[in-house]
């Protein structure tokens, strides 16, 4: 059974998604349960008592909570629901990648284009997802990637500093920077002491890059121009 949520404040967006939803699945041969809800607030009223959906379509501009709020709470949470973003401004495009959302579609919506990104949510649902185990003092320790901002050389250990608080790790920043590489191309190392989460980088100068959470770190010399190349390159990709 496929989950699929759909959340919008004006009750024609939410007919037309409906009515293109189904006829999506029907061609799929999906077995399909959806909810509609007009307010971020009630979905997350009823989400204390309701599983996760697998697809979660979302406007951007409701009252009361917005779109991207509602994704941030979810992901915050831990929320896995592939998000689609469906809303009549443009002006989030960057911002809602920090949620790691599949897509934006612009209203109208043009109905292929909805399938062919729900064809995309659908082969996401169930994919695991990328973390690091770290050996902490306490233990091991489990992160997501999207929840690391960035990482921090200490002597011979290495800060996290995630989304949840920091980790120290009794890893070395070499060897963990050889293991993201592996796992995810959203990490760049912009100092000798510092790997950040690109997807979290808000601004770039020729010295320093500030982070979402509003952390400044220092840009090495040298590394001001491939660094400005993989975050676009990064964002291009997405």
């Amino acid at each position: 059974m496929l989950h699929i949520t759909i959340c919008d404040d004006e009750k024609t967006q939410l007919a037309l998604l409906y009515s293109f939803v189904t006829e999506w699945a029907g061609q799929q041969k999906y077995e399909l349960e959806i909810s509609q809800y007009q307010n971020a607030d009630r979905f997350l009223f009823m989400q204390e008592e309701n599983p996760e959906p697998d697809i979660l379509l979302l406007d951007i501009d409701m009252p009361g909570t917005n779109g991207l709020s509602l994704a941030r709470h979810l992901r915050s949470k831990g929320g896995a629901a592939q998000i689609i973003f469906i809303t009549g401004l443009t002006d989030y495009i960057l911002e809602g990648y920090d949620v790691e959302a599949v897509s934006y579609l612009i209203k109208p919506v043009e109905k292929e284009r909805l399938f062919s990104c729900l064809d995309k949510a659908k082969e996401r649902c169930g994919r695991k997802t990328p973390a690091l185990l770290l050996e902490t003092p306490g233990g091991a320790a489990r992160v997501k990637l999207s929840d690391i901002y960035y990482l921090e050389s200490d002597a011979h250990d290495t800060q996290v500093h995630s989304t949840s608080g920091i980790i120290r790790c009794k890893i070395g920043i070499h060897e963990l920077e050889t293991q993201l590489q592996a796992l995810s191309c959203s990490f760049f190392k912009i100092h000798r002491s510092y790997l950040v989460n690109l997807s979290y980088v808000s601004r770039i100068t020729r010295k320093d890059l500030w982070m979402d959470n509003g952390t400044s770190l220092p840009i090495a010399r040298g590394r001001w121009e491939s660094l400005n190349q993989a975050y676009l390159g990064y964002y291009r990709q997405k």
